[in-house]
């Protein structure tokens, strides 16, 4: 789970940090204090904690941002819940899918239901999230969950799913950001979804359309480690 904490307080920032551990102790937290700070990074969180009234380019400002740019490269869509000090944007809020807003002085126990309901609602983004990819001059709608796994080759990313075989220009690095926690780079040539696995060794990782993908030796201690994580926050499993 990767979260944003957006807000030009470093006190709400650790507060809010607080609360998100004592829920969720893996997270991934990065931190933000400012609307431009967080626009300018080009990384996808499952959640992000934005405060709306900062200096500069406002919370609502950063967040019609970060949904355009959503928009243009398709996939699954942040949760975005506004913290504040006023009532007064609620309206605004929503207009950009605001998750919830929560008003300041946090309080923990309406914290901790709207962050459930959250991590509840990012999981299943993640499953019926989606990408689009043009191959063969054609725009497709590849659904993450149809996904087995990626293959690069002289410079393209080869998309084997349960539809086909998709095949585009792209960047391994720039396609493990943009699909998520529950795809795994196994080998520099590979990147697994978990959820399609259905056997894996010392050096092989066999996906259930039998495919069988390469698996560095000095990654498969950090392969296990993700897989199990990956078992253990929900994710579909097939081993």
């Amino acid at each position: 789970m990767k979260i944003a904490v957006c807000d030009d307080s470093k006190e709400i920032r650790l507060e809010i940090a607080d609360l998100i551990k004592k829920q969720s102790d893996n997270a991934k937290i990065d931190f933000f204090d400012s609307g431009e700070a967080i626009t300018a990074s080009d990384e996808k969180y499952d959640i992000i904690f934005l405060d709306i009234a900062m200096k500069e380019l406002s919370g609502i400002g950063a967040a019609k941002s970060i949904r355009e740019r959503q928009e243009k490269i398709g996939g699954k869509k942040s949760i975005i819940i506004f913290i504040t000090a006023f009532k007064d944007y609620m309206e605004e809020a929503f207009d950009v899918n605001a998750f919830h807003y929560l008003v300041k002085p946090i309080d923990s126990e309406k914290f901790s239901r709207v962050f459930s309901s959250a991590v509840k609602e990012a999981d299943f983004e993640k499953r019926d999230g989606y990408i689009m990819v043009k191959s063969g001059g054609v725009q497709h709608k590849l659904f993450l969950r149809d996904i087995y796994y990626v293959e690069s080759s002289n410079k393209k990313a080869i998309y084997h799913t349960k539809n086909g075989v998709f095949s585009t220009y792209g960047k391994m690095e720039d396609l493990e950001s943009r699909l998520g926690g529950s795809f795994y780079r196994c080998h520099r040539c590979f990147l697994v979804n978990m959820e399609s696995i259905c056997s894996y060794g010392f050096d092989e990782i066999t996906v259930i359309n039998g495919d069988k993908l390469l698996l560095a030796q000095k990654k498969y201690s950090d392969f296990v480690k993700a897989y199990l994580r990956y078992a253990k926050e929900g994710g579909i499993v097939n081993v």
